[in-house]
């Protein structure tokens, strides 16, 4: 049922009873449509109050249920602001994690301090890339962000998936919009994959464009659509760059591969991320026979039927390795398969405006040193 949804909302799913589906749907489409513009119109005018931290905010989010690169930009700018000698906190909601009314430390820069069933995926994704960066979840950000100052006195706290969570002032609002489909299907919940109307867009301080590198994408024209739904609003571009190629519960025995090993294989991709096809086209890039696709809805969690069902997909069709994302790495080593998986590491390089970006990071830390 749940890979049944996952298909039709992202409008994989056509046919006769995939319209019925949605004209039953539009009376919650409408619905939710509301509940977006009152919530909205209430911060906006501050009949919903937000709750302030003592130091810089910076939210990174997206208008799109699925994949933008948000989390990979999340780990850029925390390490631009760590090599700028800033201490910095990452707060997360925890998706999908177990106790999740509860703050907890997935990370304290130094040490993985709890499971990732504890943690949530990207937050235990982030703690297994990010050293001397505390990573903290909570569904309550402000209490998280309390805990990041209290502890590791923090002077910037970046909130990942932050753009909906408006309860939380931030002093910087970054909106991530993946330039292959820039406002998904196009359509809101329940029967799209938006979050909010587009015309949302213009409540961000910077977009970043990401995948700007991807074949059939006009960046100039999509940047014109966006200037026109968010005049003024700086645009940067960024790139999802491959990093290492290395087997899966094997990262740190000298196992790394060069990318180029993947050039002339028959690759089976297998992933549970928000947009699959994206990372079928940066396998791609390398030139491999053939890539087969076995994509899991967003957030999935492993089980033994799934791995016989990757096995038998791939004998099927005779692929020579399986290729995975980071964050299904530590999902898939828990089963502790046989199977031969590599695991693909990227990271989000700002190609186009950085100095712009970090040139209001340092007036968002300066104003708050002069307001305290």
């Amino acid at each position: 049922m749940k890979r049944t949804l996952y298909t039709f909302i992202t409008t994989e799913q056509r046919g006769f009873f995939s319209r019925m589906f949605r004209v039953l749907l539009m009376p919650f489409y409408g619905l939710y449509r509301l509940i977006v513009f009152i919530r909205n119109y209430c911060y906006n005018v501050g009949i919903f109050e937000q709750q302030k931290l003592p130091c810089v905010v910076i939210s990174i989010g997206n208008i799109v249920v699925g994949g933008t690169g948000k989390t990979p930009t999340v780990a850029t700018i925390a390490k631009v602001l760590q090599n700028n000698k800033t201490n910095v906190a990452i707060l997360l909601r925890g998706y999908k994690r177990k106790r999740d009314n509860e703050i907890t430390i997935v990370s304290d820069g130094k040490n993985l301090l709890c499971s990732r069933e504890e943690s949530g995926d990207e937050a235990n994704m982030l703690a297994h890339q990010l050293s001397n960066i505390p990573i903290i979840v909570g569904k309550r950000r402000y209490l998280a962000g309390e805990v990041a100052i209290s502890k590791f006195n923090s002077e910037v706290l970046i909130l990942d998936d932050g753009f909906q969570h408006r309860k939380l002032a931030r002093d910087l609002d970054i909106l991530t919009i993946d330039a292959t489909q820039p406002y998904g299907t196009g359509s809101l919940l329940p029967i799209g994959t938006l979050r909010e109307p587009k015309s949302s867009i213009k409540r961000a301080d910077f977009i970043l464009l990401t995948r700007t590198d991807a074949k059939d994408i006009n960046i100039e024209r999509l940047k014109t659509e966006l200037n026109q739904l968010a005049p003024n609003t700086p645009i940067l571009e960024s790139i999802h760059k491959p990093t290492s190629l290395y087997q899966l519960n094997r990262a740190n025995v000298n196992s790394t591969m060069p990318l180029n090993y993947l050039s002339e294989k028959r690759l089976l991709a297998v992933c549970a991320i928000g947009n699959p096809k994206a990372f079928v086209k940066t396998l791609e890039k390398h030139n491999p026979v053939k890539v087969e696709l076995i994509a899991y809805p967003d957030h999935h969690v492993y089980s033994e039927s799934d791995i016989q069902q990757i096995q038998h997909q791939m004998i099927q069709s005779e692929a020579e390795w399986i290729v995975t994302t980071q964050k299904d790495e530590q999902k898939l080593a828990s089963l502790n398969t046989n199977l031969p998986i590599l695991v693909l590491a990227i990271e989000l390089v700002i190609t186009e405006g950085e100095k712009d970006l970090l040139d209001k990071l340092q007036i968002c830390q300066k104003a708050k040193t002069i307001s305290q």
